[in-house]
């Protein structure tokens, strides 16, 4: 009984049984749920937000979080457009295109590390901004028809595994495999626990900050430029509900609002359930406006749970 109660503390484990239970109850209600076609539709479903949620766990873990990540996206993706379609050749759009990401995050992560202002109001700015400059630059429309070079990025695959979803998971066992033993990375515990003792260790707490906010907007803008190959489209909308998405994943995977816990194994658990949720409503002919309804009922039954077991068990 000790160890069934040890094993219930630690997250991943919850999570693993919950998604182990929703593929059997999903292929036992519909025979669809184990196709190799819908298989590959909930992973290529998964894989935009899956690129940017291990960078968005890695900020979670320092006490920080990034609402501008979808404007970010959306920006980007029109902008890796517009170069290619001003003659700019594929592979100098695309790196402009990241380092626009990286330049974006590090205005966000100065503000917030040097001059100290709230991350929520950082980023919620920036998500207006942002969002603002997208529409400006794409002139109130969409861009379609991209250069076939472009759409062929996200074309692209291996053993018949579009290039995308294995950038997206091997991206995140990168995050997975530093966090776990780069002590850089791991110095994110450290800042999220307690920022003063984290300074007293020899951090360079204000450097920390700085590159995590960068690394999240780099990967927001990576699955900007997959995204508009993908759907050979730059779209006037952008995406402003994958901050929410992503967000919500890293939450379920047992990262704290505060700072100091959380796992990117976690965070993955956590796309898969919600993924999984959205697959089930399509397979069994329900709204899919219901999605959002059902993942954030989760979260808030999921939260309730975590807090319960915590009082509980006394796990941190």
């Amino acid at each position: 009984m000790s160890i069934i109660k040890k094993l219930f503390r630690v997250r991943e484990f919850t999570l693993s049984l919950i998604v182990i239970l929703g593929i059997l109850v999903l292929s036992i209600g519909n025979p669809y749920f184990a196709t190799r076609a819908n298989m590959f539709g909930v992973l290529a479903s998964m894989s935009t937000d899956t690129i940017i949620a291990g960078a968005m766990t890695i900020l979670f873990i320092s006490g920080g979080f990034d609402l501008s990540v979808g404007s970010t996206l959306g920006l980007c993706a029109m902008i890796v457009v517009k170069l290619i379609n001003a003659g700019l050749p594929v592979p100098a759009a695309v790196l402009v295109t990241i380092m626009a990401g990286i330049a974006i995050g590090s205005i966000m992560g100065f503000i917030i590390s040097h001059i100290e202002i709230n991350p929520f109001i950082v980023t919620l700015s920036g998500f207006l901004i942002l969002r603002s400059l997208h529409l400006i630059i794409s002139g109130g429309t969409s861009i379609k028809n991209l250069q076939k070079s472009f759409t062929l990025i996200a074309g692209y695959r291996i053993l018949n595994f579009p290039i995308y979803v294995i950038f997206a998971f091997i991206s995140i066992l990168i995050f997975d495999l530093l966090l776990r033993n780069n002590v850089f990375f791991r110095n994110n515990y450290n800042l999220g626990g307690n920022e003063t003792s984290a300074a007293l260790l020899g951090i360079n707490i204000k450097k920390l900050k700085l590159f995590n906010y960068c690394l999240t907007s780099a990967m927001a803008s990576v699955a900007g430029i997959f995204l508009a190959s993908k759907f050979n489209n730059a779209n006037i909308e952008g995406s402003p509900d994958t901050a929410f998405s992503v967000i919500t994943a890293v939450i379920l995977g047992g990262a704290s609002l505060k700072g100091g816990k959380g796992s990117v194994t976690g965070t993955l658990l956590g796309l898969i359930i919600m993924a999984l949720l959205q697959n089930a409503l399509v397979l069994f002919g329900l709204n899919i406006l219901w999605n959002k309804v059902a993942i954030g009922s989760v979260l808030i039954l999921v939260v309730i749970m975590d807090s319960t077991l915590s009082r509980k068990t006394g796990r941190q």
